[in-house]
């Protein structure tokens, strides 16, 4: 059953392996041009909260030369939604075409049927979400270390997270196709779902994933433990009249909160600090791949119950 499985699985598998190739084929050359650039131009010695004029001018350089790359990376957080659809059509098509029918006329029990068809994409998403992580974190290093971990585009494509995201995408796709039987339908509005659902996690949810911390101080030269963290909220008053107020926002830009001609007001912010960077991307990672191991549940509960 093993084997015969892994037959039907091998061409989603091989194509899935074969995009994280090309993105190593894109990433790897392109990454090694970065680290030259970080470490020639001496960028390291400029990480603090005041760094030089010369420092800046160099940041300056060094953002304006990959800027255009980095754009372009943050679209390839969407390769996990596609690689965890790609990976569940073999199980999907098996339901809509009735043929895992005849697999249980044989001596398979539908118990390791299931395991079996289910089991194999798992893995192949782990593998290949894994491997999208190890080549994400290197690749992303030199703007992490300059812009902060916690910057959107940074974190969504390094850390864990990937690993969430393909599992869910494979585990969505399944139980839609459990529940309807159409691959097409099941894999498409599997794909829009994934899509929708990092939107509403990075907007809504993943600031709250870890308790923020909160912080008051007055002028607005913004304090240095602000460095690299994530402003949630914030709010300025004079007199206890409030001038500024915005938030809501965990997705900016990096916390750069100094605003001209406020130097008498009160700064009230809610923030998570670039410490918290890897309990946010392993509560993330876990809540991505706890909901995809449930939609795998229901599929097979759903596929013996209706069988």
């Amino acid at each position: 059953m093993t084997w015969l499985s892994w037959r039907l699985q091998r061409t989603e598998t091989i194509v899935a392996l074969g995009i994280l190739a090309l993105l190593a084929a894109l990433l790897v050359p392109t990454g090694i041009n970065m680290w030259d650039a970080y470490h020639h131009s001496g960028l390291g010695a400029c990480l603090g909260a005041n760094p030089s004029f010369s420092c800046g001018n160099r940041i300056g350089d060094f953002r304006a030369q990959f800027q255009s790359l980095s754009d372009l990376a943050n679209w390839f957080t969407l390769v996990p939604g596609v690689i965890g659809v790609l990976l569940a059509a073999p199980f999907v098509a098996d339901l809509e075409n009735g043929t895992y029918r005849l697999a249980w006329t044989q001596s398979v029990t539908r118990g390791r049927w299931l395991l079996a068809r289910l089991g194999l994409p798992f893995l192949a998403a782990l593998l290949v979400g894994g491997g999208l992580a190890l080549l994400f974190n290197w690749w992303r290093g030199p703007t992490a270390h300059l812009d902060g971990r916690l910057d959107t585009g940074i974190y969504d494509s390094t850390g864990t997270v990937m690993i969430g995201y393909t599992l869910f995408a494979l585990g969505l796709a399944i139980a839609l196709g459990a529940l309807w039987r159409r691959s097409a339908a099941s894999l498409v509005v599997g794909f829009v779902g994934y899509f929708a659902t990092r939107i509403g996690v990075d907007y809504k949810l993943r600031a709250h994933l870890v308790s923020p911390l909160t912080a008051t101080w007055k002028g607005a030269q913004e304090p240095s433990f602000l460095n690299d963290a994530r402003i949630i909220s914030l709010r300025a008053t004079v007199h206890g009249h409030e001038v500024l107020s915005g938030g809501g926002g965990f997705i900016g830009g990096t916390a750069k909160v100094g605003v001209p001609g406020l130097k008498n007001a009160v700064f009230h912010a809610v923030y998570q600090p670039n410490s918290h960077y890897w309990p946010l991307q392993l509560t993330e990672t876990a809540l991505f791949a706890g909901v995809a191991l449930l939609l795998i549940a229901f599929a097979a509960w759903r596929v013996l119950r209706t069988d």
